[in-house]
Parts: structure tokens; C-alpha cells; sequence
């Protein structure tokens, strides 16, 4: 795993700065309904979560406030792959529960022992987001004018097409995800199912449609940064161009 890219000036020589970064701000939907002993398994799930995704995209994450959590990376094009991933898993925990997240784009300034007191584009877009997400579960933004108007509408599409899911749905879907091998013979023996129930559940969940979606965001986002010389050009800030 390459290392996250540091900036180290006296006066924050312990913060991280990453230029073009992906933040993602949410928290667990509705977590008062919830038992103590289930509002604490669901966090367990969260945490593994947002642990696993920050070993695989290089990032970093806080938990706080009980039910809420942040989680900054340096890979951005893979930002809905993580966001995705981490409302299907809360959603196939039992209790199925599910989680806001909102996913933003641009500068991030961090410490990775605190991530929370994070500044930047990306973590105030981000916190903003979060705090205007309803009635949406998932939201998706920024510095990028062009970007957005490509990949917004299809994000709120993608939305009510996960807040539909069921537990099993969501389950089988993740896990098709995550495999390696996409073979439905795979994803079967990985959930101990039959293949013919999984590619049922995989038909119903209309998997092929959130892969393209996925695809086409981290295309977009990437080809959003490579191109990016500022924001009157509708692009990505890039400082040293200020």
C-alpha cells in the first residue's frame, strides 16, 4: 500500500495534505431506535468497515459521537466503491440497519490520529452535505462544477435504487462486490448458497447497473483530476495555479 502524501511545514508538521482527497461524512440512520446491544454490533460492523476500506484505498478514519464517522483517502476515484460498500453492509447486518454518507471531493488537511478536526474543500463540502442529506442516504459532490452535473443525478438514482434493497439483496450484492472472482459459482460457495439463488438475488438487485455506475464514477473521477487546471474552467482547483 503506497503512502499517504505528506506535507510537513513546521507549523503542521503533523497533518497530512492531499490535494485532490475523498472524504466521506455520515452516520448510522436512525440509531436511537436501536438496542444497546444492537446499536453496538452495527458500530462493531462500521468500524471493521471503515477499517478494511482504509487499508485497501490508503486512508484513514474517526468514529465519534457514538454514531458517526468520517473516513479521508487519497485514492478518490474509489470513493463510491467505499461508500457503496458501506451502506451495503450495514444494510445486510442484522439488524439491517443503513447509514447517510456524504462523499466530496478537493483538498483535504488532516491528522490521521483525528481525523474529525479534518480541513479542506473535502471536509467541509463534505460536513455540508451531511448535514443537508435528507431525505437521501447518499450524496455525492465536488469542487468540480462539470464533474457534478455528470454524476449527481445518477448518484440520487443510485440512491433510491440502495434504499430499496433488502437485507439479502444487499448481502449477496456485496459480497459479488468484493470477490475477486465475479463468477456467481463463487459468490455462491463464499455465502453458502446456491448458485441459482444467488444469480436470482443478483438479477433482483440489479448488480450489472450499480458495477456501471461504479465504473463510470471512478472514470469520471479520474479523468475529472487528470484534467483538472481550476475552477473557472469548471475543473479541479489546483493551487499552484492560482
Amino acid at each position: 500500500m503506497s503512502e499517504l502524501p505528506v506535507s510537513t511545514p513546521e507549523s503542521e508538521s503533523h497533518s497530512i495534505v492531499i490535494k485532490h482527497a475523498a472524504v466521506m461524512t455520515g452516520d448510522i440512520a436512525q440509531s436511537q431506535s436501536l438496542s444497546n446491544t444492537a446499536f453496538s454490533a452495527v458500530v462493531a460492523t462500521l468500524k471493521k468497515q471503515l477499517q478494511n476500506n482504509a487499508n485497501l484505498y490508503n486512508g484513514s478514519y474517526d468514529i465519534y459521537r457514538g454514531d458517526a464517522f468520517q473516513l479521508v483517502t487519497s485514492q478518490p476515484n474509489n470513493a463510491m466503491n467505499i461508500a457503496v460498500g458501506l451502506r451495503l453492509a450495514l444494510k445486510a447486518h442484522s439488524p439491517s440497519t443503513d447509514v447517510r454518507i456524504s462523499v466530496a471531493l478537493g483538498e483535504a488537511v488532516f491528522r490521521t490520529e483525528e481525523v474529525r478536526t479534518g480541513s479542506g474543500t473535502a471536509f467541509v463540502m463534505s460536513g455540508r452535505g451531511l448535514d443537508s442529506i435528507k431525505p437521501q442516504h447518499i450524496a455525492f459532490q465536488s469542487d468540480n462544477l462539470i464533474l457534478n452535473q455528470q454524476t449527481q443525478l445518477l448518484t440520487r438514482f443510485l440512491d433510491v435504487h440502495l434504499t430499496g434493497l433488502t437485507q439479502i439483496q444487499s448481502e449477496t450484492l456485496l459480497a459479488y462486490l468484493l470477490s475477486e472472482d465475479k463468477s456467481h459459482d463463487s459468490v455462491a460457495d463464499r455465502l453458502g448458497k446456491s448458485r441459482s439463488n444467488v444469480s436470482r438475488i443478483l438479477n433482483a438487485s440489479q448488480y450489472k447497473l450499480v458495477v456501471e455506475y461504479l465504473s463510470y464514477m471512478e472514470e469520471a473521477i479520474t479523468t475529472a483530476i487528470n484534467n483538472g487546471k481550476g475552477c473557472d474552467s469548471g475543473k479541479l482547483t489546483d493551487s499552484k495555479d492560482e
